[in-house]
């Protein structure tokens, strides 16, 4: 055979090897960018309390309306405790809140209903209904509990006044005591369990903006 068919037949090999080998690695790849999620989500973590003006500011018109919009980014992770304190003496658990003794009943409250509330968007309105008037913690979750026909407020109650509500209670003052820097403020929240990801002060004033520059890639709600 000819030297120049040879090598021209060759040359014909190689190109056919190397086309079907970066087919081959580019199909991999689109396989697996079709794998990986369009954005990591986000865990949005909220600590408050009950009776505070800016918690209830926070949640009822940044943090509701935003969820809304960014569920499917969000995975929502509200600690209500705040600036109390836990004290236990010969195996009795007491607490000292900042807004006195009822709003350590409503943080109970509260904590059961983030306990026995498992859809976080329900969740969420819910605690929203309430904190907007807390001031007597029973009368505003039993009203609140009248707006949404899949929320029991016995079962609430009945944690909240039980050893469960202390327990969960507990569990949120070791979650908030053990923040990296510390808690100065109410609310405090962190991305990602970060409080510094995006400042605390544009969370308060544009939860939405600060969703927006923490995700990976811009989704169409921050269009």
């Amino acid at each position: 055979m000819n030297i120049k068919i040879t090598k021209l037949l060759l040359l014909i090999v190689v190109i056919i090897l190397l086309y079907k080998t970066l087919h081959y690695l580019q199909s991999n790849n689109e396989e697996k960018y079709l794998e990986e999620p369009i954005n990591d989500k986000i865990k949005l973590s909220v600590y408050y309390e009950a009776l505070c003006p800016d918690s209830r500011f926070f949640i009822a018109y940044q943090l509701l309306p935003t969820y809304k919009n960014f569920q499917e980014y969000v995975n929502l992770d509200l600690i209500p405790y705040g600036k109390a304190q836990t004290i236990e003496t010969d195996g009795q658990i007491e607490f000292q809140c900042q807004h006195d003794a009822v709003e350590c009943f409503a943080n109970k409250i509260h904590s059961c209903s983030i306990f026995l509330i498992s859809d976080p968007l329900l969740q969420l309105e819910y605690i929203s209904c309430m904190i907007k008037d807390n001031t007597i913690p029973d009368d505003a979750g039993e009203r609140c509990a009248k707006e949404f026909e899949d929320i029991k407020y016995n079962a609430i109650s009945e944690c909240a006044n039980g050893a469960k509500g202390t327990i969960l209670l507990k569990e949120n003052g070791e979650r908030t005591h053990s923040l990296k820097p510390a808690v100065t403020f109410i609310p405090t929240i962190e991305l990602n369990g970060n409080q510094n990801l995006v400042s605390q002060a544009l969370i308060l004033k544009d939860l939405k903006k600060a969703l927006c520059l923490t995700l990976k890639n811009n989704p169409s709600v921050c269009t």
